[in-house]
Order: C-alpha cells, then structure tokens, then sequence
C-alpha cells in the first residue's frame, strides 16, 4: 500500500459557499484530503465562516483579505486585486517552511483559473504543479464589431499573451512549475512562449452527478426540445442560437428553452419576437439549480454557442444528463465535445455561424434516431474527462511521478 501523501494546496479563492471558481476548488480540496494528508493556504473576507464551508483538510492556513464593495464589487470579481497581498503573504509562509525543513511531497496551486496571476511558489526550489488553467481567450474578428468590452478592466484581458511572453515573474511561475494543467489545448497553445516543462489536460470542473441512463428516441410526433443555460451576454452566443432557431424552425418542429440572465436578455427576447418565433422560445430568467436540472432532464438537445467559453461548467451538466451538444469549436467545449456526442460548429462571423447552427439543428432534427447513441456518448465521454473520481486518480499519479522523477509518462513535453 503506497503511503498517503503529503500535500500543500494553494487556494486562494475555496469556499462550497460560493459559485464558481471557489465550489470548484471546495471540491478539488475536499477530493484530495480524502486522499491525501493536506495544508490548504487560502483568503477569506472577514467574517467567513468555516463551518459552512467544511473540508477534511489537515490543516487551513487562512488570512483575511479586504473586499471593494458596491459599484466596485465587479472590478473586485474581475481583477482580485487581494490576490497581491495573498501572494506575498504565501510567499513569505513557505520561505518560513522551507527554513524549518519543508516536509510536503508535492505543492499544487489550484486557482486562480485564469492565467494572469504569478504563483508564489515561483523560484523557491519546490515541485509544484499549477492549475487547471482556462481563460484569456480572445473574440473570433467576426464577432468583435457586436461584442464591445464595455469595461476598461475587461480590455485588460488583451495583455495576456503579453504578459506570457514578457513578464518575468508569470512566466517563471509557469517555466518553473514541474507539470502545468489546463482544461484543453488551447492552454498549451497559449502559454508555450513561457517555455512550460509539462502540459496535461484536466477539467477544472465537473459535473455534481451523472445520471447514468442515454436519452431514448424523440417521437416524431413532438417538437424536439432544445436548451440554453448561461448568462444572456453576447460572448454565450444565445442569440446566434436564436437566429439560427429561426432558421431551422422553417423546416423541423422544435422548441427552445433559455434558462439565464444577462444585459442581453431583452435584446434576445426582442430578436425572437421579430424573427417571429416568439411562441417556440421560451425564457426562464435566472432559475434555482434544482430546476435547472429539471430542464436538463426534459430536454434532447444542449444548444450552447459559446464562443469564447474557457471550459463550460454547463456543457458537464447537460453531458452529466446524457444531453446531445451543438456547441463550438472554440475553448473548453471544443475539447470536450466529440463527434460522436455532438455538433461542432465554427463561429466565423454572426450570419455563417447562425446558418451553420442551423444547419447542426437540422441535422439531429431529421434523424432523431441518431440521440440515443449520441446520449451514451456523452455519458461515457463525461465520465472519462471530467468525473471527479478519475480526475483523482489521474492527480494521485501525476504527484506521485512528479516527486519521484521529472519525467511523466505520457505528458506533452514543450521544449
């Protein structure tokens, strides 16, 4: 029996509390300390409970960190300006360990997901492993003149691939690391400048649950239901999906049901009305989560144009429910999604890509017998990439092979 290893996670953002990044990393951290002997490093605002945010972690070396409020809540959200002072403060932490003698097997920074934020462990001599990372993605040139950046702080993103290949501390917090996780390749891609030693692809998230049973055949005879669940913001692509609704209603018979909330709602609910298909869209608004897996429950297709989507939480859930995908070729999905559990479709400029969604519509519309085989698809292709168990597993050997020797087999080396 191999013995339990000793594990330092970095986790600045970790709360079961919070959607997002701070559940995911609530469950990577969950996940490992039943597996593993674990010190979490994290932040927290003043006044967090521990006791609503359990974790069997060994030990929690928590500091407070200051929070902006009101119309500077979204600035906070977007850029973590906290994340300086965490940063120092973890620094300084393990240059105190590493004077006592430090005794952990492996280090693993979980978050921040995006890749824009230098590591602490970067040039102290550790073997560390950083992410799953996503992000920095940019706007296909089709899309640019109808997806302005209406904030000053969302242009930042810009600098990314800058930063990447020019700033010193961002680049050796990823040349230094001994394995780097991303969700799909375009991570690899995008960090290559940074001369990264490993590359391995992982979810950064998953799905709660996976039903375990395919979607049957679609009777003829009813329309075949398609949803959306997102935000209703330009970058989703729900009103590409609208549009091209439009276009395959002329010829199947099809619903199509919107769960979300966004600046973008009314336009959307306004381009159904014009393009006539106001009795087949219906929006739900921002729904409890036990609805919304009501709805991926009584649905048969997952209709998620998402054309710059770092992974998709969303495109896990509707696979965890055995949903065929019509998604793009872009970001996370476009890694997840196969041929045999979806459609994939390139998001060039709005007109092609509404005519081409269409057209994927149409497809699985006319040949219905086609969703139980792709349902099984993407139960089984769910299960092999983003099941928190073999994710686990997965991580187990990567640390293991990590502390042992700087060769991993079958990594994806970059020189």
């Amino acid at each position: 029996m191999e013995k339990r290893l000793k594990v330092l996670v970095i986790a600045p953002y970790f709360d079961k509390t919070a959607p997002g990044e701070s559940w995911c990393t609530y469950m990577w951290v969950k996940g490992l300390s039943e597996r593993c002997d674990v010190t979490v490093l994290t932040s927290h605002r003043a006044g967090w409970d521990a006791s609503r945010s359990p974790t069997e972690a060994k030990e929690v070396v928590n500091w407070t960190h200051f929070a902006l409020k009101g119309r500077w809540a979204r600035i906070d959200y977007e850029l973590k300006p906290h994340y300086l002072l965490f940063y120092f403060r973890a620094r300084r932490w393990l240059k105190m360990k590493i004077r006592e003698g430090f005794d952990f097997d492996i280090v693993h920074q979980l978050n921040p997901v995006s890749i824009r934020y230098p590591s602490p462990a970067r040039g102290l001599g550790l073997k560390y492993v950083i992410g799953p990372h996503a992000g920095s993605l940019s706007t296909p040139p089709g899309f640019e003149k109808e997806t302005p950046e209406k904030q000053w702080f969302r242009k930042l993103r810009g600098l990314d691939l800058w930063r990447v290949r020019h700033d010193p501390f961002l680049r050796k917090s990823f040349g230094d690391a001994a394995v780097v996780l991303g969700v799909a390749p375009y991570v690899a891609e995008f960090l290559a400048p940074a001369n990264i030693k490993r590359f391995e692809i992982m979810a950064e998230t998953g799905p709660e649950f996976v039903i375990g049973e395919k979607k049957g055949p679609v009777p003829e005879d009813r329309p075949l239901r398609l949803l959306f669940v997102g935000r209703t913001v330009r970058t989703k692509g729900v009103i590409d999906a609208i549009r091209a609704v439009a276009i395959a209603a002329k010829t199947c018979n099809i619903t199509f049901d919107v769960i979300g909330h966004g600046d973008m709602l009314q336009q959307c609910k306004d381009e159904a009305e014009k393009l006539g298909i106001a009795g087949i869209v219906t929006f739900h608004g921002r729904l409890p989560r036990s609805q919304v897996y009501e709805w991926y429950a009584r649905s048969d297709v997952f209709l998620f144009p998402s054309f710059r989507e770092p992974s998709g939480t969303v495109v896990f859930e509707a696979m965890g429910f055995g949903l065929p995908l019509i998604t793009s070729t872009l970001g996370g999905p476009a890694y997840v999604v196969t041929p045999a559990c979806g459609e994939l479709v390139e998001p060039i400029n709005p007109d092609q890509y509404a005519a081409q969604l269409a057209q994927a519509i149409y497809r699985i519309a006319s040949d219905r017998q086609r969703i139980p085989a792709m349902s099984a698809a993407a139960l089984a292709r769910v299960r092999e990439v983003a099941s928190w168990d073999s994710r686990f597993d997965r991580l187990l050997k990567i640390y293991r092979r990590t502390g042992s020797s700087n060769q991993l087999a079958g990594a994806t080396q970059f020189a």
